[in-house]
Order: structure tokens, then C-alpha cells, then sequence
């Protein structure tokens, strides 16, 4: 289907303690062949006053631009990013981190698909790693899929040859309509930890109301990955344990009886690269003597993965009772 309407696009920035980085994604937005119609950013005053301090800056510096501060007294990425979408007016969010910097024909880009097509529900582009100031442009070897009944690929840091269909992306740069993400809930407050796989579970929801998602490799922004100033660990026991619990909450939420069941013997048995299971936490192992990978986990992975697994499967079932209580309520009143 195709449509000539003009649309609005939001930008969302969660930010927190990197002001020079978010400085420099500020002025990248304001220097976009297409300027967005709003950019909201998530601010705690009360831990990071100089990234308070940066965006009232840009505000007085950027009078035309429309600049929403969006104030938060709680932490987590999902918080933020709920609390921007309650705030955005826009068709379109645009996901943006804070270290990613913007190419100036991003939104440009990423505009084109959407107002060409009604049928596309979601587009990113390659969040390109840099490393001592210099881009890593690699090309991809597969496409951003989620194959039954749990393999995650992903390649949101790579460019692919053409605009291609993808099931997943990435935060760092992505979009999503934000009709269709507002019906399916916004994004999953039930997700433990750094809340892993969030980006994941709005875009299978989205493309579950009958959408495509679009990876578009001219869609680019350089991405300095910074440390996390409140979950800096990634690959501890605790963050393995909530990493596979939230993955294989998100995949049941997408699965019927017969995929949950073979899920849950995948992932205990496979598992994924962050996720081990027994495979991948035996070879991961082995795989670490010839191969220094921060992905790869060795056996003491296994126990955090499999008891995040177990959770994941309380969590889905605590959803869909939850769903179904909210649908029979809704019948009854």
C-alpha cells in the first residue's frame, strides 16, 4: 500500500551522565537534511544536572527546533523510553542511544520508507561501531532474523547490500510507528535487568499486527559505545540470569503451545550466544581457548542461564493469564 502523507517523526533520546556524547547526537539532529519534528529526551535531573545543563543549551542555541524534556524519577531504559512515547505527538519514533551520532541524511532516509509505504511498520540502519574515532564498516553476512524456535541473529552494526526485510532491531537506531507500538501496550515494563531484548519484543509485536520492518543500510549513525553508568556489567551470573529470562519471555509471548514447548528444550539444551545452553556453553568454553570473544560463555554460564530460562517461562505464563483476565474483563463490562 502506498501513501503521499507527510509525517511527523519524534526522536527519542534516553540519556543519562554522557553530556559530551549527547552533545554531539544533539547537533548531529540539528544538521539533518530532514529536520525532525520534535526531539524528546529522558533526563534525571537529580543524577546528570550537566546533561540538564547540555539541553538547555541546545534549546536556547536551537529556538526553531522543537525540543521536549521528558524528566524522569525512576531508572531503566524501558522507563525512559515509555515515558518519551507518552510524551511524543509524532506518526514515528525514532529510537536514537545518546553515543550515536547521526549521519546527516539519516532521517531523510529513514522518512522515505514510511511515507512511500503504510505497510511498513519499522525501519533501522546499520549502528556502525567506532572504534578510536574511526567507523568500522562491515558488511553483513545475514539478515537481523529470529529463527524458530529461538535463534537470535543480529547485524544492526553491519551494512547490507540493499534495504532488506528484518525481524528485529537494534535501540541504538531504529523506528517504530508508534500507532501500532501504543496498541500492543508500548514497550514491556515486565523485563528484568537492563531489560535485554526490549528493542526485540516491540518489533516482533509490531510486525505482529501485520507490519514489515526494514533495515535500510543508507539509514546510518556512528555509534561510540559507551559504559553504562547504572548496569555496567553485562556478563555476570545476575545479568545472564535476567538476559535469558527475558529472551525466552519474549519468544513464548510470540509462540503457540507446540513452538513454547520446543523453545524451552532449545534453549536449555542450545541456547544463544549471551544465553548459553548446554551446546553452547560446552563449546563456548572450548571455543574461548582459540577465540577471545566477550559473547562467549563457558560452563559456569549454563546454571545462570537455564534458572533465567525457568523465568522467562513464569513470566510468559504470568503474561498470558494476565492477557486473558483483561480480555474477559473487557467482555463482561
Amino acid at each position: 500500500m502506498t501513501t503521499k502523507q507527510q509525517l511527523r517523526f519524534s526522536i527519542f533520546v534516553p540519556t543519562l551522565k554522557r553530556p559530551d556524547l549527547l552533545r554531539r547526537n544533539l547537533d548531529a539532529l540539528a544538521r539533518q537534511s530532514r529536520l525532525p519534528d520534535e526531539i524528546l529526551i529522558s533526563l534525571r535531573a537529580d543524577l546528570d544536572p550537566e546533561g540538564v545543563a547540555v539541553v538547555d543549551a541546545f534549546i536556547e542555541h536551537h529556538p526553531k527546533l522543537h525540543i521536549v524534556k521528558v524528566l524522569l524519577t525512576q531508572p531503566g531504559i524501558v522507563v525512559a523510553e515509555n515515558a518519551i512515547l507518552n510524551a511524543a505527538t509524532g506518526d514515528v519514533g525514532c529510537l536514537l542511544d545518546d553515543d550515536a551520532i547521526a549521519r546527516p541524511f539519516w532521517l531523510e532516509n529513514l522518512a522515505r520508507h514510511y511515507e512511500k509505504d503504510a505497510g511498513v511498520g519499522g525501519v533501522a540502519g546499520p549502528a556502525i561501531d567506532v572504534m578510536d574515532g574511526i567507523p568500522r564498516q562491515r558488511r553483513a553476512r545475514f539478515r537481523n532474523r529470529v529463527l524458530f524456535p529461538g535463534i537470535v541473529l543480529d547485524q544492526s552494526t553491519r551494512h547490507t547490500q540493499r534495504t532488506v526485510k528484518v525481524d528485529h532491531y537494534r535501540g541504538a537506531n531504529m523506528s517504530l510507528r508508534l500507532m501500532p507500538l501504543r496498541k500492543q501496550g508500548g514497550f514491556d515494563q515486565n523485563l528484568r535487568g537492563d531489560c535485554f531484548r526490549f528493542e526485540m519484543d516491540a518489533c516482533l509485536g509490531v510486525a505482529r499486527q501485520g507490519y514489515r520492518l526494514l533495515f535500510d543500510p543508507e539509514v546510518e549513525a556512528d555509534h561510540h559505545e559507551a559504559a553504562r553508568v547504572m548496569n555496567t556489567e553485562r556478563f555476570n551470573p545476575e545479568a545472564i540470569y535476567n538476559n535469558a529470562a527475558n529472551e525466552t519471555y519474549v519468544l513464548l509471548k510470540n509462540y503457540g503451545m507446540i513452538g513454547r514447548y520446543c523453545h524451552v528444550l532449545f534453549a536449555f539444551l542450545i541456547g544463544n550466544f549471551p544465553n548459553p545452553g548446554l551446546a553452547w556453553g560446552i563449546g563456548g568454553g572450548i571455543l574461548r581457548l582459540f577465540w577471545n570473544n566477550r559473547n562467549l560463555f563457558g560452563f559456569t554460564a549454563i546454571g545462570p542461564a537455564w534458572r533465567g530460562r525457568l523465568e522467562g517461562l513464569r513470566m510468559a505464563r504470568s503474561w498470558r493469564r494476565q492477557r486473558s483476565q483483561n480480555a474477559a474483563a473487557a467482555i463482561t463490562s
